[in-house]
């Protein structure tokens, strides 16, 4: 009688280990790609500088930036203006304050607003 015991309780722990190390096993599988991934997420930030170069056939304006905290060191560089009345509004020489756009790989420039121009290189 103690012998059946015995095998009892040693066949439940098994089947009790069997089931842990299954649970244990799912639990460090990495997890499925989700059809949304963190490149969907739109972030914003907030870009000053100055317009060094104006585009409007291929919709951009290359701007010698400031510093965005949290996003990129100061720096000259082209950005894609979608909305074709903001750029053609811009002059070389303006100095703005626009929303940088990021989705993914991908970055553009919003609500761009002249704050004032500058002063002509001597």
């Amino acid at each position: 009688m103690q012998v059946t015991k015995l095998k009892f309780a040693l066949a439940a722990l098994a089947a009790v280990l069997v089931i842990a190390g299954a649970q244990i096993a799912r639990a460090a599988r990495p997890a499925a790609p989700s059809p949304i991934t963190d490149n969907s997420k739109t972030q914003r930030y907030v870009l000053t500088g100055t317009v060094e170069a104006i585009d409007i056939p291929n919709h951009q304006v290359t701007v010698d930036g400031d510093a965005v905290p949290g996003y990129m060191d100061a720096m000259s560089m082209p950005y894609s203006v979608p909305d074709d009345a903001a750029l053609k509004a811009l002059n070389v020489g303006d100095i703005i304050r626009a929303d940088i756009v990021v989705q993914g790989n991908d970055a553009h420039l919003e609500n761009i607003k002249v704050t004032g121009h500058a002063k002509p290189k001597t």
